[in-house]
Protein backbone atom coordinates (compact mmCIF):
# COMPACT_ATOMS: atom_id res chain seq x y z
CA UNK A 1 0.00 0.00 0.00
CA UNK A 2 1.68 3.43 -1.15
CA UNK A 3 1.88 6.09 1.76
CA UNK A 4 -0.04 8.60 2.44
CA UNK A 5 1.68 11.87 1.36
CA UNK A 6 2.76 14.43 4.15
CA UNK A 7 0.56 17.42 4.61
CA UNK A 8 3.13 20.14 2.89
CA UNK A 9 1.67 22.81 5.99
CA UNK A 10 3.19 22.54 9.46
CA UNK A 11 0.04 24.69 10.57
CA UNK A 12 -2.79 21.75 12.72
CA UNK A 13 -5.50 20.96 10.39
CA UNK A 14 -8.76 22.33 10.80
CA UNK A 15 -10.42 19.63 13.04
CA UNK A 16 -7.63 19.52 15.68
CA UNK A 17 -7.38 23.75 15.67
CA UNK A 18 -9.70 24.63 18.56
CA UNK A 19 -7.95 28.40 17.38
CA UNK A 20 -10.13 28.32 14.35
CA UNK A 21 -13.04 27.40 15.69
CA UNK A 22 -12.93 29.92 18.10
CA UNK A 23 -12.23 32.76 15.30
CA UNK A 24 -15.44 31.30 13.45
CA UNK A 25 -17.93 31.22 16.02
CA UNK A 26 -17.13 35.41 15.59
CA UNK A 27 -18.98 37.39 13.37
CA UNK A 28 -17.39 39.67 10.96
CA UNK A 29 -17.52 43.40 11.45
CA UNK A 30 -19.50 45.10 8.19
CA UNK A 31 -17.67 48.29 6.49
CA UNK A 32 -19.29 50.60 4.69
CA UNK A 33 -17.76 53.17 1.88
CA UNK A 34 -19.03 56.14 3.99
CA UNK A 35 -17.53 54.29 6.88
CA UNK A 36 -13.97 54.08 4.89
CA UNK A 37 -14.00 57.52 3.98
CA UNK A 38 -14.74 59.09 7.84
CA UNK A 39 -12.26 56.82 9.06
CA UNK A 40 -9.63 57.62 6.36
CA UNK A 41 -10.60 61.64 6.81
CA UNK A 42 -10.65 61.75 10.89
CA UNK A 43 -6.79 62.30 11.25
CA UNK A 44 -6.36 63.41 7.94
CA UNK A 45 -8.38 66.76 8.99
CA UNK A 46 -6.87 67.29 12.42
CA UNK A 47 -2.98 66.85 11.99
CA UNK A 48 -0.21 64.39 11.43
CA UNK A 49 -0.54 62.56 15.17
CA UNK A 50 -4.15 62.17 14.98
CA UNK A 51 -3.66 60.62 11.18
CA UNK A 52 -1.14 58.12 13.13
CA UNK A 53 -3.35 57.32 15.97
CA UNK A 54 -6.10 56.44 13.12
CA UNK A 55 -3.44 54.08 11.37
CA UNK A 56 -2.35 52.58 14.27
CA UNK A 57 -6.15 51.90 15.25
CA UNK A 58 -6.74 51.17 11.55
CA UNK A 59 -3.59 48.45 11.53
CA UNK A 60 -4.91 46.77 14.89
CA UNK A 61 -8.53 46.45 13.65
CA UNK A 62 -7.13 44.67 10.39
CA UNK A 63 -4.58 42.59 12.36
CA UNK A 64 -7.55 41.14 14.19
CA UNK A 65 -10.39 41.19 11.78
CA UNK A 66 -8.49 39.24 9.09
CA UNK A 67 -8.29 35.88 11.41
CA UNK A 68 -12.02 36.10 11.56
CA UNK A 69 -12.62 36.24 8.14
CA UNK A 70 -10.10 33.78 7.16
CA UNK A 71 -11.59 31.44 9.41
CA UNK A 72 -15.16 31.28 7.81
CA UNK A 73 -13.51 30.07 4.46
CA UNK A 74 -11.24 27.57 5.89
CA UNK A 75 -14.74 26.22 8.06
CA UNK A 76 -16.49 26.35 4.54
CA UNK A 77 -13.44 24.43 2.61
CA UNK A 78 -13.17 22.00 5.35
CA UNK A 79 -17.12 21.47 5.16
CA UNK A 80 -16.78 20.21 0.93
CA UNK A 81 -17.09 16.54 0.57
CA UNK A 82 -13.98 14.79 0.45
CA UNK A 83 -13.40 14.32 -2.95
CA UNK A 84 -13.60 18.07 -3.79
CA UNK A 85 -11.33 19.05 -0.85
CA UNK A 86 -8.59 16.67 -2.00
CA UNK A 87 -8.43 17.98 -4.86
CA UNK A 88 -4.96 19.17 -5.31
CA UNK A 89 -5.52 23.41 -6.01
CA UNK A 90 -7.90 23.25 -3.67
CA UNK A 91 -6.14 22.06 -1.26
CA UNK A 92 -3.83 24.54 -2.09
CA UNK A 93 -5.92 27.03 -1.68
CA UNK A 94 -7.05 25.84 2.31
CA UNK A 95 -3.40 25.10 3.47
CA UNK A 96 -2.71 29.01 1.94
CA UNK A 97 -5.55 30.46 4.29
CA UNK A 98 -4.37 28.39 7.08
CA UNK A 99 -1.08 29.60 6.78
CA UNK A 100 -2.16 33.41 6.35
CA UNK A 101 -4.58 32.81 9.58
CA UNK A 102 -1.73 31.71 11.52
CA UNK A 103 1.19 34.57 10.49
CA UNK A 104 -1.56 37.28 10.54
CA UNK A 105 -3.62 36.40 14.50
CA UNK A 106 0.15 36.15 15.51
CA UNK A 107 1.54 39.27 13.94
CA UNK A 108 2.71 41.47 17.44
CA UNK A 109 0.29 44.57 18.36
CA UNK A 110 1.19 47.92 16.46
CA UNK A 111 2.31 50.28 18.83
CA UNK A 112 3.77 52.79 16.38
CA UNK A 113 4.13 53.54 12.83
CA UNK A 114 7.30 51.44 12.31
CA UNK A 115 5.22 48.95 13.75
CA UNK A 116 2.55 49.57 10.98
CA UNK A 117 5.42 49.57 8.42
CA UNK A 118 6.80 46.35 9.10
CA UNK A 119 2.91 44.98 9.15
CA UNK A 120 1.83 46.84 5.96
CA UNK A 121 4.90 45.39 3.53
CA UNK A 122 3.84 41.61 5.47
CA UNK A 123 0.26 42.06 4.09
CA UNK A 124 1.48 43.52 0.46
CA UNK A 125 3.39 40.31 0.52
CA UNK A 126 0.64 38.03 1.33
CA UNK A 127 -1.87 39.59 -1.47
CA UNK A 128 0.75 38.81 -3.71
CA UNK A 129 1.00 35.22 -2.41
CA UNK A 130 -3.16 35.15 -2.63
CA UNK A 131 -3.08 36.23 -6.51
CA UNK A 132 -3.44 32.65 -7.53
CA UNK A 133 -6.33 31.70 -5.28
CA UNK A 134 -8.29 32.74 -7.65
CA UNK A 135 -7.47 30.16 -10.96
CA UNK A 136 -6.18 27.63 -8.02
CA UNK A 137 -9.83 27.79 -6.75
CA UNK A 138 -11.84 27.93 -10.36
CA UNK A 139 -9.97 25.02 -11.46
CA UNK A 140 -10.49 22.69 -9.06
CA UNK A 141 -14.41 23.57 -8.22
CA UNK A 142 -14.59 23.19 -11.91
CA UNK A 143 -12.88 19.99 -11.78
CA UNK A 144 -15.63 18.51 -9.43
CA UNK A 145 -17.78 16.00 -10.26
CA UNK A 146 -21.41 17.52 -10.14
CA UNK A 147 -22.35 14.67 -8.07
CA UNK A 148 -20.23 15.60 -5.22
CA UNK A 149 -20.82 19.32 -5.80
CA UNK A 150 -24.11 19.80 -6.98
CA UNK A 151 -24.75 23.32 -9.27
CA UNK A 152 -26.52 25.02 -6.13
CA UNK A 153 -23.91 23.83 -3.73
CA UNK A 154 -21.12 24.52 -6.62
CA UNK A 155 -22.21 27.90 -6.92
CA UNK A 156 -22.84 28.74 -3.10
CA UNK A 157 -19.16 27.94 -2.26
CA UNK A 158 -17.77 30.03 -5.33
CA UNK A 159 -20.03 33.10 -3.85
CA UNK A 160 -18.56 33.19 -0.39
CA UNK A 161 -15.40 32.65 -1.54
CA UNK A 162 -14.83 35.21 -3.54
CA UNK A 163 -16.89 37.71 -1.92
CA UNK A 164 -14.64 37.06 1.14
CA UNK A 165 -11.85 37.70 -0.74
CA UNK A 166 -13.15 40.86 -2.10
CA UNK A 167 -13.74 42.00 0.69
CA UNK A 168 -10.63 40.89 2.24
CA UNK A 169 -8.60 42.65 -0.17
CA UNK A 170 -10.69 46.05 0.38
CA UNK A 171 -9.85 46.74 3.71
CA UNK A 172 -6.01 45.56 3.37
CA UNK A 173 -5.76 47.49 0.10
CA UNK A 174 -7.76 50.60 2.38
CA UNK A 175 -5.11 50.51 5.07
CA UNK A 176 -1.68 49.92 2.64
CA UNK A 177 -3.25 52.95 0.74
CA UNK A 178 -4.22 55.39 3.15
CA UNK A 179 -0.27 54.22 5.14
CA UNK A 180 1.49 55.20 2.17
CA UNK A 181 -0.73 58.36 1.60
CA UNK A 182 0.48 59.27 5.28
CA UNK A 183 4.06 58.64 4.24
CA UNK A 184 3.88 60.29 1.32
CA UNK A 185 2.77 63.66 2.50
CA UNK A 186 5.63 63.22 5.41
CA UNK A 187 8.49 63.20 2.90
CA UNK A 188 6.77 66.33 1.38
CA UNK A 189 6.73 67.81 4.38
CA UNK A 190 2.72 68.37 4.33
CA UNK A 191 1.52 66.65 7.36
CA UNK A 192 -0.98 69.20 8.74
CA UNK A 193 -4.46 69.30 7.83
CA UNK A 194 -5.35 68.40 4.56
CA UNK A 195 -8.32 70.99 4.53
CA UNK A 196 -5.40 73.05 3.63
CA UNK A 197 -5.24 71.97 0.01
CA UNK A 198 -8.63 71.47 -0.63
CA UNK A 199 -7.66 71.95 -4.44
CA UNK A 200 -5.01 69.50 -5.20
CA UNK A 201 -5.57 66.56 -7.08
CA UNK A 202 -3.99 63.75 -4.89
CA UNK A 203 -6.99 64.72 -1.55
CA UNK A 204 -10.14 63.24 -3.62
CA UNK A 205 -8.52 59.73 -2.91
CA UNK A 206 -8.95 58.54 0.86
CA UNK A 207 -7.11 54.98 0.54
CA UNK A 208 -8.71 53.64 -2.40
CA UNK A 209 -11.57 55.63 -2.61
CA UNK A 210 -12.04 58.20 -5.11
CA UNK A 211 -14.30 60.64 -3.59
CA UNK A 212 -14.40 62.64 -6.30
CA UNK A 213 -15.26 59.99 -9.48
CA UNK A 214 -17.07 61.07 -12.87
CA UNK A 215 -18.10 57.59 -14.09
CA UNK A 216 -17.80 59.19 -18.13
CA UNK A 217 -14.21 59.57 -17.16
CA UNK A 218 -13.89 55.59 -16.28
CA UNK A 219 -15.88 54.57 -19.22
CA UNK A 220 -13.25 56.74 -21.54
CA UNK A 221 -10.12 55.41 -19.78
CA UNK A 222 -11.91 51.76 -20.73
CA UNK A 223 -12.38 52.76 -24.12
CA UNK A 224 -9.25 53.88 -24.83
CA UNK A 225 -7.95 50.75 -23.36
CA UNK A 226 -9.95 48.76 -25.30
CA UNK A 227 -8.64 50.71 -28.41
CA UNK A 228 -4.91 50.39 -27.09
CA UNK A 229 -5.49 46.35 -26.84
CA UNK A 230 -6.08 46.39 -30.58
CA UNK A 231 -7.75 43.77 -32.66
CA UNK A 232 -11.20 44.05 -34.00
CA UNK A 233 -12.75 44.63 -31.05
CA UNK A 234 -11.22 48.29 -31.40
CA UNK A 235 -13.25 49.18 -34.09
CA UNK A 236 -16.37 49.05 -32.20
CA UNK A 237 -17.44 53.01 -31.06
CA UNK A 238 -18.42 53.66 -27.69
CA UNK A 239 -20.83 56.29 -27.24
CA UNK A 240 -21.53 57.67 -23.88
CA UNK A 241 -24.56 59.47 -22.67
CA UNK A 242 -26.64 60.99 -20.05
CA UNK A 243 -24.68 62.65 -16.55
CA UNK A 244 -21.31 62.91 -17.96
CA UNK A 245 -20.33 65.83 -15.37
CA UNK A 246 -21.67 64.75 -11.98
CA UNK A 247 -19.08 63.15 -9.82
CA UNK A 248 -19.70 60.24 -6.55
CA UNK A 249 -17.63 58.43 -4.24
CA UNK A 250 -16.43 54.74 -4.92
CA UNK A 251 -13.62 52.53 -5.66
CA UNK A 252 -12.04 53.44 -8.78
CA UNK A 253 -10.55 49.73 -9.19
CA UNK A 254 -13.91 48.35 -8.86
CA UNK A 255 -15.88 50.35 -11.35
CA UNK A 256 -12.85 50.09 -13.77
CA UNK A 257 -12.90 46.50 -13.79
CA UNK A 258 -16.78 46.03 -14.39
CA UNK A 259 -17.25 48.76 -17.17
CA UNK A 260 -14.24 47.10 -18.93
CA UNK A 261 -15.49 44.00 -18.53
CA UNK A 262 -18.80 45.16 -20.09
CA UNK A 263 -17.68 47.26 -22.46
CA UNK A 264 -15.02 44.67 -23.94
CA UNK A 265 -18.02 41.79 -23.68
CA UNK A 266 -19.96 44.01 -25.84
CA UNK A 267 -17.55 45.24 -28.44
CA UNK A 268 -16.38 41.57 -28.71
CA UNK A 269 -19.90 40.32 -29.67
CA UNK A 270 -20.32 42.98 -32.09
CA UNK A 271 -17.28 42.21 -33.68
CA UNK A 272 -18.72 37.77 -33.57
CA UNK A 273 -22.02 39.14 -34.91
CA UNK A 274 -21.09 41.91 -38.30
CA UNK A 275 -17.82 40.78 -38.71
CA UNK A 276 -14.18 43.62 -37.98
CA UNK A 277 -15.06 45.52 -41.14
CA UNK A 278 -18.91 46.42 -40.36
CA UNK A 279 -18.54 46.27 -36.75
CA UNK A 280 -17.54 50.37 -36.55
CA UNK A 281 -21.36 50.76 -37.54
CA UNK A 282 -23.14 49.09 -34.79
CA UNK A 283 -21.91 51.31 -31.77
CA UNK A 284 -21.31 50.45 -27.87
CA UNK A 285 -24.18 52.93 -25.74
CA UNK A 286 -23.15 53.86 -22.72
CA UNK A 287 -25.96 55.56 -20.62
CA UNK A 288 -24.90 57.47 -17.37
CA UNK A 289 -27.94 58.51 -14.79
CA UNK A 290 -27.69 59.79 -11.57
CA UNK A 291 -30.17 59.55 -8.70
CA UNK A 292 -30.09 60.33 -5.11
CA UNK A 293 -29.08 57.43 -3.66
CA UNK A 294 -27.23 55.13 -6.60
CA UNK A 295 -25.78 55.54 -9.81
CA UNK A 296 -27.05 53.50 -12.81
CA UNK A 297 -25.27 52.48 -15.82
CA UNK A 298 -26.47 50.85 -18.88
CA UNK A 299 -24.57 49.18 -21.33
CA UNK A 300 -25.97 48.62 -24.69
CA UNK A 301 -24.70 46.51 -27.76
CA UNK A 302 -26.02 45.00 -30.93
CA UNK A 303 -23.89 42.04 -30.79
CA UNK A 304 -27.32 39.49 -31.82
CA UNK A 305 -27.89 39.04 -28.59
CA UNK A 306 -26.21 36.10 -25.71
CA UNK A 307 -27.25 32.14 -27.00
CA UNK A 308 -28.67 30.43 -23.72
CA UNK A 309 -26.28 28.46 -21.92
CA UNK A 310 -23.42 28.90 -24.82
CA UNK A 311 -25.72 26.83 -27.11
CA UNK A 312 -25.65 23.69 -24.74
CA UNK A 313 -28.74 22.47 -23.32
CA UNK A 314 -29.65 23.42 -20.05
CA UNK A 315 -29.18 21.22 -16.81
CA UNK A 316 -32.24 20.08 -15.01
CA UNK A 317 -30.75 20.84 -11.86
CA UNK A 318 -29.95 24.57 -12.89
CA UNK A 319 -33.87 24.63 -13.23
CA UNK A 320 -34.60 23.53 -9.97
CA UNK A 321 -32.19 23.85 -7.13
CA UNK A 322 -29.46 27.10 -8.28
CA UNK A 323 -30.42 29.91 -5.98
CA UNK A 324 -28.57 32.53 -9.53
CA UNK A 325 -31.41 30.09 -11.80
CA UNK A 326 -35.15 29.70 -11.66
CA UNK A 327 -37.59 28.53 -14.22
CA UNK A 328 -39.04 32.05 -14.61
CA UNK A 329 -35.65 33.66 -15.31
CA UNK A 330 -35.05 30.66 -18.13
CA UNK A 331 -38.91 30.28 -19.28
CA UNK A 332 -38.07 32.99 -22.29
CA UNK A 333 -34.46 32.67 -23.38
CA UNK A 334 -35.15 34.22 -26.46
CA UNK A 335 -35.98 37.33 -24.85
CA UNK A 336 -34.96 37.48 -20.85
CA UNK A 337 -32.73 38.28 -18.01
CA UNK A 338 -29.95 35.97 -18.20
CA UNK A 339 -28.16 34.66 -15.17
CA UNK A 340 -26.84 31.69 -16.26
CA UNK A 341 -23.58 33.52 -17.63
CA UNK A 342 -22.99 34.61 -13.88
CA UNK A 343 -23.14 30.91 -12.93
CA UNK A 344 -20.00 29.03 -11.45
CA UNK A 345 -21.89 25.49 -12.37
CA UNK A 346 -22.69 26.81 -15.89
CA UNK A 347 -18.94 27.28 -16.59
CA UNK A 348 -17.95 24.20 -15.27
CA UNK A 349 -20.60 21.90 -17.58
CA UNK A 350 -19.08 23.99 -20.38
CA UNK A 351 -15.72 23.13 -19.20
CA UNK A 352 -15.91 19.52 -18.94
CA UNK A 353 -18.23 19.24 -21.82
CA UNK A 354 -15.56 20.80 -24.07
CA UNK A 355 -13.35 18.15 -21.98
CA UNK A 356 -14.85 15.48 -22.46
CA UNK A 357 -15.26 16.05 -26.31
CA UNK A 358 -11.40 16.29 -26.52
CA UNK A 359 -10.74 13.32 -24.55
CA UNK A 360 -11.76 11.38 -27.41
CA UNK A 361 -9.90 13.18 -30.09
CA UNK A 362 -6.68 12.98 -27.91
CA UNK A 363 -4.24 10.31 -29.43
CA UNK A 364 -4.83 7.05 -27.63
CA UNK A 365 -1.18 6.71 -26.53
CA UNK A 366 -1.56 10.81 -24.67
CA UNK A 367 -1.25 10.36 -20.90
CA UNK A 368 -2.59 14.23 -20.44
CA UNK A 369 -5.58 14.78 -18.82
CA UNK A 370 -6.92 18.51 -17.96
CA UNK A 371 -9.03 16.42 -14.74
CA UNK A 372 -5.25 16.03 -13.62
CA UNK A 373 -3.65 19.69 -13.32
CA UNK A 374 -1.50 20.13 -10.46
CA UNK A 375 -0.80 23.52 -8.80
CA UNK A 376 1.38 25.87 -10.48
CA UNK A 377 1.83 23.29 -13.07
CA UNK A 378 -0.87 24.43 -15.57
CA UNK A 379 -0.87 22.28 -18.66
CA UNK A 380 -4.05 23.57 -20.78
CA UNK A 381 -5.78 20.84 -23.00
CA UNK A 382 -5.94 22.46 -26.71
CA UNK A 383 -10.00 22.08 -26.79
CA UNK A 384 -11.87 25.04 -28.27
CA UNK A 385 -13.51 26.55 -25.07
CA UNK A 386 -15.40 29.66 -25.30
CA UNK A 387 -16.56 31.80 -22.79
CA UNK A 388 -20.34 31.38 -21.78
CA UNK A 389 -21.16 34.92 -22.80
CA UNK A 390 -19.71 34.62 -26.20
CA UNK A 391 -21.87 34.04 -29.89
CA UNK A 392 -22.23 30.28 -29.86
CA UNK A 393 -21.32 31.02 -33.50
CA UNK A 394 -17.54 31.35 -32.37
CA UNK A 395 -17.16 27.84 -30.96
CA UNK A 396 -15.66 25.35 -33.53
CA UNK A 397 -14.19 22.39 -33.71
CA UNK A 398 -11.26 23.89 -35.14
CA UNK A 399 -7.75 23.88 -32.67
CA UNK A 400 -8.08 26.80 -31.01
CA UNK A 401 -6.33 28.33 -28.13
CA UNK A 402 -8.63 26.90 -24.11
CA UNK A 403 -11.07 29.31 -23.28
CA UNK A 404 -13.62 29.65 -20.66
CA UNK A 405 -12.43 27.88 -17.26
CA UNK A 406 -9.70 25.73 -18.98
CA UNK A 407 -7.70 29.06 -19.86
CA UNK A 408 -6.85 29.38 -16.75
CA UNK A 409 -4.82 26.40 -16.96
CA UNK A 410 -2.57 29.53 -18.50
CA UNK A 411 -3.05 32.00 -15.80
CA UNK A 412 -0.76 31.17 -13.01
CA UNK A 413 -1.99 34.34 -10.69
CA UNK A 414 -5.13 36.63 -11.03
CA UNK A 415 -6.03 39.46 -8.71
CA UNK A 416 -8.97 40.93 -10.55
CA UNK A 417 -8.03 44.55 -12.12
CA UNK A 418 -7.67 45.89 -15.13
CA UNK A 419 -4.06 47.20 -14.17
CA UNK A 420 -3.24 43.59 -14.12
CA UNK A 421 -4.39 42.86 -17.46
CA UNK A 422 -2.87 45.66 -19.23
CA UNK A 423 0.40 44.66 -17.49
CA UNK A 424 -0.06 41.36 -19.25
CA UNK A 425 -0.44 42.87 -22.27
CA UNK A 426 2.52 45.18 -22.12
CA UNK A 427 4.51 41.68 -21.81
CA UNK A 428 3.35 41.12 -25.46
CA UNK A 429 5.63 43.43 -27.07
CA UNK A 430 6.20 41.92 -30.32
CA UNK A 431 5.71 38.61 -29.83
CA UNK A 432 4.02 35.66 -31.94
CA UNK A 433 0.26 34.74 -31.88
CA UNK A 434 0.99 31.83 -30.02
CA UNK A 435 2.58 33.61 -27.15
CA UNK A 436 -0.76 36.28 -27.28
CA UNK A 437 -3.21 33.96 -27.07
CA UNK A 438 -1.24 32.55 -23.84
CA UNK A 439 -0.60 35.48 -22.51
CA UNK A 440 -4.36 36.89 -22.91
CA UNK A 441 -5.84 33.80 -20.98
CA UNK A 442 -7.40 35.87 -18.46
CA UNK A 443 -9.29 37.59 -20.87
CA UNK A 444 -11.04 34.68 -22.57
CA UNK A 445 -11.47 33.04 -18.66
CA UNK A 446 -15.20 33.70 -18.49
CA UNK A 447 -14.73 34.52 -15.50
CA UNK A 448 -14.78 38.25 -15.93
CA UNK A 449 -18.71 38.78 -15.65
CA UNK A 450 -19.03 36.31 -12.46
CA UNK A 451 -16.54 38.85 -10.28
CA UNK A 452 -18.05 41.72 -11.90
CA UNK A 453 -21.23 41.10 -10.41
CA UNK A 454 -19.79 40.27 -7.33
CA UNK A 455 -17.34 43.39 -7.45
CA UNK A 456 -21.26 45.44 -7.94
CA UNK A 457 -22.90 43.75 -5.22
CA UNK A 458 -20.17 44.02 -2.77
CA UNK A 459 -21.25 47.52 -1.63
CA UNK A 460 -25.19 46.21 -2.08
CA UNK A 461 -25.20 46.94 -6.05
CA UNK A 462 -26.15 45.11 -8.43
CA UNK A 463 -25.66 43.95 -12.15
CA UNK A 464 -28.09 42.40 -14.76
CA UNK A 465 -27.82 41.43 -18.14
CA UNK A 466 -31.09 41.44 -20.38
CA UNK A 467 -30.66 39.69 -23.83
CA UNK A 468 -32.95 39.92 -27.19
CA UNK A 469 -31.90 37.26 -30.29
CA UNK A 470 -31.04 38.82 -32.93
CA UNK A 471 -30.66 42.11 -31.92
CA UNK A 472 -28.27 42.83 -28.50
CA UNK A 473 -27.51 42.46 -24.79
CA UNK A 474 -28.76 45.32 -22.32
CA UNK A 475 -26.30 45.54 -19.11
CA UNK A 476 -27.54 47.35 -16.35
CA UNK A 477 -24.86 48.08 -13.53
CA UNK A 478 -26.54 49.61 -9.82
CA UNK A 479 -24.00 51.38 -7.34
CA UNK A 480 -25.86 53.18 -4.52
CA UNK A 481 -23.33 55.71 -3.01
CA UNK A 482 -22.24 54.86 0.58
CA UNK A 483 -23.29 51.20 0.23
CA UNK A 484 -22.67 48.66 2.79
CA UNK A 485 -20.64 46.06 2.65
CA UNK A 486 -20.08 42.55 4.57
Amino acid sequence: MAAIPRRTSAVPAFFVNSVIENYAAKSSTPISLKHMINFGNAGRNKGEKEEADKLLKGGNFLRTELPTRLSHRLRDLQELPLGVASHPRIAHVYNMYLEAFEQIRKFPVISDLDDNDRFCQFMRETLDKHRVVIPELAIGIAEASPHQLPPAALDRIMLRMLRSRISRRVITEQHLALTEQFRERQRKGKGRADAAFPGREDETRVGIVDTKMNAADVVLKCAELIKALGGPESQVPIVIEGATERTFAYISEHLEFMLFELIKNAAHATVSAHGAEAASRYPTIVTIVHRPRDLELRVSDQGGGIPPYGGLPPDPDDLSSNPLLSPVALAAPLSAQRLDIFSFSHMRRYYQHHAALASTARPADSTSSSLDAQPKTPSPPTIPLVEPAQSSSTASTSTAPPRGIAALHDVNELAGTVQEQLERRRQLGNVGEGERELIDAQMRSGIGLPLSKMYAEYFSGSLDIYTVQGHGSDAFLSIPKFGIAS
